[in-house]
């Protein structure tokens, strides 16, 4: 048994070749490899095919039985895209494009644990968050078929920071809607208020057809979200987005006539919108200019932020905000709500050391619980 480079009229050959005898009969065969170690994983794996055919079982194509990085992340996304959503698709390609230009060339054995913190270590000397090197190494996992902790037990996951994201003061809510009512974007202007008094993901309200908006009943239903509890939630529509949706619908009446229930709220358009059969595509260039003129420095995702950090203020209980924000944990819940300091100073401003009894004739004051409104007071 041995894998060696022949030599034919003193040249030695590219690819090793691989020999072993197996149940009396002599094997002798090129493992097209150039990599040692690759052509002994070919040997390895050429008897281990063997013994499954003597025992009457399948057998892999040969194509499969030597794999690098990018045949496995080939195969897995070519699969992948049959059966999950094209946004989902394109962040599995986003983060195994990132690790093939890595590892795209190295061979399944040769992903150790020393490889995979090579790889972490470059990453982080680019300066990519933790949290973007779990995903992609979480990713390759995937593709693979095993777990992490399977494939590298000896490299634990990246600390990931809890911060991201905030919620918006209510001054620079003042400052952000002053600015938009002057916006030329006739989707801006109604999704920005649509994403604070409803905490729904920006692509979840692009995406709306008009069927899904009852401005009679006064509801929004979500359509496919990005978690099963947030597919087809029901959202109510308070005074201040009836009076923002009842803008944007005679907006859409005068351009492009009544709408028809598959008609998208925001229709699609390279400059103005002009395609209601299409949902707008982005919203980066107005986002970047709302921004700007406002001095408001936030991402569109901040706003769902916002509309948690309001509810949990408001004294919301979990179950409602759950329903409403799509979420299926109370942990995700926490990573949206950010109580602000004037709340918190609120809060403690009712403590004391020597709490009055009910004979001192002082009457404890009940904070109400306001609805969501456009404009903060």
């Amino acid at each position: 048994m041995a894998v060696y480079k022949p030599t034919r009229k003193g040249d030695a050959s590219k690819f090793y070749i691989c020999e072993f005898v197996y149940q009396g009969k002599r094997f002798q065969e090129s493992t097209g490899a150039t990599s040692k170690t690759v052509a002994k994983e070919y040997e390895k794996r050429r008897k281990a095919e063997l013994e499954r055919a003597a025992a009457g079982m399948p057998t892999e194509q040969k194509a499969a039985r030597i794999r690098t990085v990018n045949d496995v992340v080939t195969s897995y996304l070519a699969g992948y895209k049959l059966s999950h959503r094209p946004k989902s698709v394109l962040f599995a390609e986003g983060r195994l494009n990132r690790v093939k230009k890595s590892l795209g060339g190295v061979v399944l054995s040769d992903l150790t644990d020393d490889c995979i913190r090579e790889y972490v270590r470059q990453r982080q000397g680019a300066k990519i968050s933790g949290r973007t090197i779990n995903m992609e190494i979480g990713e390759l996992s995937r593709a693979i078929g095993r777990t992490w902790r399977e494939l590298w037990p000896r490299v634990k996951k990246l600390e990931e920071r809890k911060d991201v994201g905030r919620a918006l003061s209510p001054e620079e809510q003042r400052r952000l809607l002053d600015c938009l009512a002057t916006s030329k974007s006739p989707i801006l202007r109604t999704i920005v208020p649509m994403l604070l008094l409803t905490g729904m993901r920006a692509g979840e309200a692009i995406s709306l057809r008009w069927v899904q908006v009852d401005l009679l009943a006064g509801t929004i239903t979500v359509g496919r979200a990005k978690t099963s509890n947030g597919t087809g939630r029901v959202i109510p529509i308070n005074d201040d987005l009836a009076h923002v949706l009842a803008n944007h619908r005679a907006w859409f009446v005068e351009r492009f006539g009544e709408p028809l229930p598959d008609h998208c709220v925001f229709p699609w358009g390279p400059g103005e919108p002009t395609d209601p059969t299409r949902h707008a595509a982005q919203l980066k260039r107005s986002w970047g200019e709302l921004r700007k003129r406002s001095g408001v420095s936030c991402r569109l995702h901040d706003l769902r932020h916002t509309f948690a950090t309001g509810m949990a203020e408001r004294g919301v209980s979990e179950g409602t905000m759950l329903a409403l924000m799509g979420h299926m944990s109370r942990a995700m819940l926490e990573r949206y709500s950010h109580i602000r300091m004037t709340a918190k100073r609120d809060a403690v401003a009712g403590a004391m050391l020597r709490p009055k009894t009910e004979n001192s004739g002082v009457v404890p004051v009940e904070v109400p619980v306001v609805a969501a409104t456009l404009r903060p007071q």
